[in-house]
């Protein structure tokens, strides 16, 4: 018998073999890349009364932040894996600065508690004429002349405390045509139609107690978030270079902020 049709055979036979398997081969699913799950931080944020504190905002590393909900409850996910600092503010409490460690698919969950800050609030004094006989900081006079010429928005400690408003953004935003966006670390301003021609529209510059403290192009402040409420005594609100108080003015802005927390 001659072999050339047997090897023949198998010849086919391995020729079909090799392609049915090429072809479940293909069919198979390519295998995926393992991802580990993003990390998760959540928490709990008490008072000393061990109650739930709602609002109270938490920062996570530089560029994240929340609320706590009614139930004193945040959450971060997903949450950059690494070493992070959280810092945990309320007005009226201690902040809390921590540190947290988390790894892909980690999930940590923690119980801060808030101590009440010790505060002393300055007595309520209204910047009217009658009522300074025994109340002179040196700089209430250029406040009253300019109050009274009517170019600005002026605030007082009492206008302050009855705003019930939290940051010195918004007091500034009480002012017609601005707005303010609380943003990481700064206050976001925005003031409509402020002003035209030569220099810059969009320059606003922030005095304290007299002196230039922030210049800014971008409607960002930091000094904003320095100077809370409850430390002002009084605040000016100039809006276009025609309103500017002529020992402030600046043609290269339109806005200008004063604020005063001196009280002598």
């Amino acid at each position: 018998m001659s072999l050339a049709p047997v090897c023949r055979s198998l010849l086919v036979l391995l020729v079909v073999a090799g392609a049915v398997a090429e072809s479940l081969s293909a069919q198979e699913p390519a295998k995926q890349p393992v991802v580990a799950p993003p990390a998760i931080v959540q928490g709990r944020i008490l008072g000393p009364d061990k109650k739930a504190l709602e609002d109270a905002e938490v920062l996570y590393g530089d560029s994240r932040s929340t609320f706590t909900d009614r139930r004193g409850r945040f959450t971060f996910d997903p949450a950059p894996a690494g070493v992070h600092d959280v810092l945990v503010r309320k007005i009226g409490y201690v902040p809390v600065r921590f540190r947290v460690a988390v790894t892909p698919g980690d999930v940590w969950d923690g119980t801060i508690n808030m101590q009440i800050a010790a505060q002393s609030l300055p007595e309520v004094v209204v910047l009217g004429d009658k009522a300074l006989k025994n109340f002179r900081p040196s700089w209430i006079d250029g406040f009253l002349e300019r109050r009274r010429a009517g170019m600005g928005t002026f605030l007082d400690r009492l206008d302050i405390e009855n705003s019930r408003l939290t940051t010195t953004g918004r007091l500034v935003a009480t002012a017609p045509g601005i707005t303010a966006h609380a943003r990481m670390g700064w206050d976001e301003l925005n003031v409509n139609r402020c002003g035209h021609g030569f220099g810059t529209a969009s320059t606003g510059i922030v005095y304290v107690d007299g002196f230039k403290t922030e210049t800014s192009v971008t409607g960002r402040f930091i000094t904003l978030r320095d100077y809370p409420p409850e430390r002002l005594w009084a605040v000016e609100i100039f809006k276009g270079r025609d309103t500017f108080p002529a020992n402030f003015y600046d043609p290269n802005a339109c806005l200008l902020v004063l604020l005063w927390t001196n009280r002598r």
